[in-house]
């Protein structure tokens, strides 16, 4: 890898989920639509716009030497290495938050990570860890964060 080639994270679980939950729920709206149960068919409506949510934020994140950059449909954040003071994750590795002075950027823990540079690119982040001596803070908050002043216009 060159210092100036990101590795690149994908999320290819989340997204695979997100499309089975819209087209299998979908079809049983639908279904109960044409069979008469309206309120039914307002229950899928309920789980395939959850199926889209899931769509809606997955997308992939690049990692090189200067920053992290998460691409998702319709919007991308950016945090610089030198601006994470910690990074937050849960127990289960499902959600991760790198953390600055009035910023967050929350992406998809190690355990969602799918792509070939997945390994290379949780060695980058404990390397850069190190560098800039960031803090681990293990917390289920982590969960719960959403990324702040950290868009970009792409």
């Amino acid at each position: 890898m060159s210092e100036s080639e990101p590795l690149i994270i994908k999320h290819t679980p989340q997204k695979v989920v997100g499309w089975l939950c819209v087209a299998f729920f979908t079809f049983g709206g639908v279904s109960a639509w044409l069979a008469g149960q309206r309120s039914a068919s307002l229950l899928f409506l309920v789980f395939v716009a959850l199926g889209g949510f899931i769509l809606l934020n997955s997308g992939s994140m690049h990692v090189d030497s200067d920053s992290i950059r998460s691409y998702l449909p319709f919007r991308s954040y950016q945090i610089k290495w030198n601006e994470v003071r910690y990074i937050e994750i849960d127990r289960q590795g499902g959600s991760m938050v790198f953390v600055g002075e009035d910023k967050k950027l929350a992406v998809n823990g190690p355990a969602l990570w799918a792509g070939k540079d997945k390994r290379d690119a949780a060695n980058l982040i404990a390397a850069q860890m190190d560098r800039y001596g960031i803090k681990f803070r293990l917390t289920e908050k982590a969960m719960l964060r959403l990324s702040r002043n950290t868009r970009v216009r792409t």
